[in-house]
């Protein structure tokens, strides 16, 4: 029996106004996705290999290196407990309404150690803020010196730039407000799955349930 690889990126935005929205998340959220998942995986008759990794974000200029914090793949469902301990730890705080480095975490999020062979890597993107530019918060302690620009990281996207990501099977959904460098970037790449939220509105106009069937 083949295995294949579906490996998925949660990337969350963590400052203060996101508060509700990380209660919803893991609440209600991640396991109907889980559950969602798992029983597509069991219904064909290839094996199919699911892990899942969070990338939490808010800003270099007040958070300095703790800014951007990533966890490991887990192998879901074998550990999605520890998945679930890992979020209970996770906590909304600092940030306010300025923009954020989500733009740095998408980077993060396209060269996680993706599983090799055939699969998937599918990135979820949530945010009710717009980004920093890649870049400006280069002179913030913990910023890595190593960053891409725009170009480097659209230059990843699309597989000009050697990575894990496939171009056969990259996705991103990516839920942010209109207006912002996500929708246009959006618009600049392919495979995306564009879906607008409020400024500074917590994600509470998003309905999750919606989400989960556009994507299933």
């Amino acid at each position: 029996m083949a295995q294949k690889n579906a490996d998925i990126v949660f990337v969350l935005d963590a400052t203060a106004t996101m508060g509700v929205f990380i209660d919803r998340f893991r609440r209600d959220f991640l396991p109907e996705f889980t559950q969602r998942i798992v029983e597509k995986s069991d219904a064909v008759s290839d094996k199919t290999n699911v892990r899942y990794k969070v990338i939490i974000f808010r800003d270099y200029g007040t958070e300095g290196e703790s800014a951007i914090k990533q966890s490991k793949f887990f192998r879901i469902p074998d550990e999605t407990e520890e998945l679930n301990h890992t979020m209970l730890y996770i906590e909304a705080g600092g940030g306010g309404d300025s923009p954020e480095n989500g733009l740095e975490a998408i980077y993060y999020a396209l060269t996680s150690d993706f599983a090799e062979g055939e699969g998937s890597q599918t990135v979820f993107f949530f945010t009710d803020a717009d980004a920093v530019a890649l870049g400006k918060r280069k002179d913030c302690a913990g910023y890595p010196e190593d960053m891409v620009d725009e170009e480097g990281l659209k230059s990843l996207w699309l597989g000009k730039t050697p990575s894990r990501l496939t171009q056969k099977g990259k996705r991103m959904i990516m839920l942010a407000p209109e207006g912002t460098a996500y929708s246009r970037i959006a618009k600049e790449m392919d495979k995306i799955m564009f879906i607008p939220t409020v400024k500074s509105g917590n994600l509470n106009d998003i309905d999750l349930a919606s989400v989960l069937k556009m994507l299933f």
